[in-house]
């Protein structure tokens, strides 16, 4: 790609370099962070002092999306809810608090136990809420069966994929909205978990809404490392401090399948589009989401397939 069309250029150009600019920034000093799935690009611009800011930065055309995300980023901190600060937004690009170097998967491998409480406390503060969420819709039948879309386009299961596939599908969405619904991060894993100084902090929070009790759990325990630096115990645990309903253990196991599927749709995607980075994190997804398929006697097609993914054939 031509610099002068690179994320980074664009922090040095107008209009968002002069934004930048008077605010006292310097454009040239950006220090490109890793980014996540979407279209945005993180870097990190120093304010003097010792001091740094993150800079989210959108796609030219998705200013609509900036102010949203802007939006959600007030209502949540209004909230009280673990998340950094929005500090200034800007035509294309969103400015946040710094939350460190230091993400939940280092930091757990150095004190386990004290980050295993900071997670449950972070879980904790998001099911506490008891209010309307204005942002999103919350999870219905529709769009759990919507997030399988890709999995059931990129897992090699055939066009269209088998009746049973379908069917257990379409009966997993279904049988997640009897679930008691609290507020969900939506993603939450290892790796939208920063150690701050005042803790850990949530990022990537703009799809959170209401929805299963265990989902984020599901997600924190089967995903990104989780389901290796982290107890399985501590669903357990979770279930206690964050007083779900009886019966837990089915519920878990529902939202550890759906999210399993939905998670693996999202990064065979990804590795077909050719962010092969992607594709280390499917087999440890695939053999956690295998386990919930076979406890949930689903069909022996769709084990087969994951059970491909999980030995990272079929990619």
């Amino acid at each position: 790609m031509d610099a002068t069309y690179s994320p980074a250029a664009r922090c040095q150009t107008s209009p968002l370099g002069g934004q930048l600019a008077r605010l006292g920034l310097r454009p040239a000093a950006c220090e490109p962070l890793i980014s996540d799935a979407s279209l945005r690009r993180f870097f990190r611009l120093p304010v003097g002092a010792g001091q740094s800011v993150v800079l989210m930065l959108y796609p030219a055309e998705a200013e609509p999306t900036v102010r949203r995300h802007a939006a959600v980023f007030r209502w949540a901190w209004r909230q009280g809810l673990p998340v950094p600060q929005l500090f200034v937004e800007l035509r294309g690009a969103l400015l946040v608090e710094d939350l460190g170097r230091v993400g939940a998967r280092e930091a757990v491998a150095t004190n386990p136990q004290a980050v295993q409480e900071q997670l449950l406390s972070v879980l904790a503060a998001f099911q506490a809420y008891r209010g309307p969420c204005p942002w999103n819709p919350p999870f219905d039948q529709e769009l759990f069966f919507r997030e399988l879309q890709q999995f059931l386009q990129y897992a090699g299961l055939g066009k269209p994929p088998s009746a049973p596939v379908l069917k257990f599908c379409r009966s997993l969405a279904v049988d997640l909205t009897a679930h008691p619904y609290r507020l969900c991060h939506r993603d939450f894993h290892l790796d939208n978990l920063l150690a701050s100084p005042h803790g850990l902090k949530a990022v990537d929070f703009q799809d959170l809404r209401w929805g299963p009790d265990t989902y984020d759990v599901a997600s924190l325990l089967r995903e990104r490392g989780g389901s290796t630096l982290l107890p399985a115990s501590l669903v357990a645990t979770a279930a206690q401090v964050l007083q779900w309903e009886g019966n837990w253990e089915d519920r878990f196991v529902q939202c550890a399948a759906q999210r399993g599927l939905k998670a693996l749709g999202t990064f065979l995607k990804l590795v077909r589009q050719g962010r092969n980075d992607y594709e280390r994190l499917i087999p440890e997804v695939a053999t956690n989401t295998w386990q919930a398929v076979w406890t949930l006697r689903g069909p022996s097609t769709l084990l087969a397939v994951l059970e491909k993914l999980s030995a990272r054939k079929g990619l």
